[in-house]
């Protein structure tokens, strides 16, 4: 009989306290080990990391989050451990559902050939836990890699972004065998916070225009960031459980909601000592109250400003044919 692959799972971590015993009280469960790159977390992060045995802490001592770098790094990390191995990138705010180690997904998984990439749909949580959304889009979040293959390199050519990386190396479909798991979800819990989520996504938008070469349109941005919920959103009699494998106990008790995403106005003030606003100003953020706290209030030209007023006025209508239209117009224009 055939000894399973070791199972890890590789985790970036910056401020993750809300969340973090929650994700390795459930993840310890089934993973065989869980490695966490720290992102200089002040808010009790390491501290709750080192509780738990099966947790390899290291250090992402980049200022600014660049996460291509971060995510190598624990591709590298996870390279160390010797054999046949699946790798799940999961952040801190995501668990896979209650009742995965039944299905036949999952056997596949701890039974699948090296080089297969597994797929995974979300379902995203929205102010509570019964509130949900099932996504129909699969994401590379897992993969069976065993000796032959230079995982650490692979991800290293494939890879350069600063946000929205994938989470594990992605080969050509003649290297790799892609598998979509429909039995089960990982579990998302970023929206359950909507004022924290907000730092996030003007986060993203100013990583994105910082970092990235790729032209970042305005439009497109804030019309994709700021859609807080989705047309087909479920409301469930019962709430989403996060669960242990075999025990069946709830622990979302252990998930805080009082963190409304310092570290991320932190880092983009950062960014504007260091580079200025005059590049940023397209983009509509500027409303954000804890920026105007943290002392940003740039003068924004009138045609942004027209801009940014057109963009919250008409998101509700953002799919209306004539909003469409108005929109490719302006992405030429800006």
């Amino acid at each position: 009989m055939n000894k399973r692959p070791t199972i890890i799972v590789i985790t970036p971590v910056r401020n993750e306290a809300w969340v973090l015993d929650a994700f390795l009280t459930c993840t310890s469960s089934w993973a065989d080990y869980i490695i966490l790159a720290d992102q200089h977390s002040d808010d009790g992060t390491r501290e709750i990391a080192q509780k738990y045995e099966k947790v390899i802490l290291i250090d992402n001592p980049t200022q600014e989050w660049y996460e291509y770098i971060c995510r190598t790094k624990l591709l590298e990390e996870a390279a160390k451990i010797p054999g046949d191995k699946v790798i799940f990138g999961l952040d801190a705010d995501e668990f896979l559902s209650e009742g995965f180690e039944k299905t036949a997904s999952w056997q596949n998984i701890v039974n699948a050939k090296g080089n297969t990439i597994f797929c995974f749909n979300w379902l995203n949580l929205f102010d509570n836990f019964n509130t949900v959304e099932y996504t129909k889009m699969h994401f590379e979040w897992a993969a069976h890699f065993d000796e032959s293959t230079d995982f650490v390199e692979e991800y290293k050519k494939r890879e350069r972004h600063a946000v929205h990386c994938s989470r594990v190396p992605c080969l050509e479909t003649g290297v790799c065998q892609y598998i979509n798991v429909d039995d089960f979800w990982v579990v998302h819990l970023a929206k359950l916070n909507h004022q924290k989520i907000r730092q996030k996504y003007d986060f993203y938008q100013v990583t994105w225009v910082d970092k990235n070469q790729e032209k970042a349109n305005p439009i497109n941005m804030y019309r994709g960031y700021n859609k807080y919920y989705p047309d087909q959103l479920s409301h469930l009699e019962n709430p989403v459980k996060l669960c242990c494998v075999g025990d069946g106990k709830d622990y979302s008790y252990l998930v805080r909601s009082s963190d409304y995403g310092k570290h991320y106005v932190d880092e983009m003030v950062q960014v504007f000592r260091r580079e200025g606003t005059e590049k940023f100003l397209k983009l509509c953020i500027w409303d954000n109250p804890y920026l105007k706290k943290a002392g940003v209030n740039p003068k924004i030209p009138l045609k942004y400003r027209l801009l940014h007023s057109y963009l919250k006025k008409t998101q509700n209508k953002a799919d209306n044919r004539i909003i469409k239209l108005f929109d490719k117009i302006l992405i030429r224009l800006y």
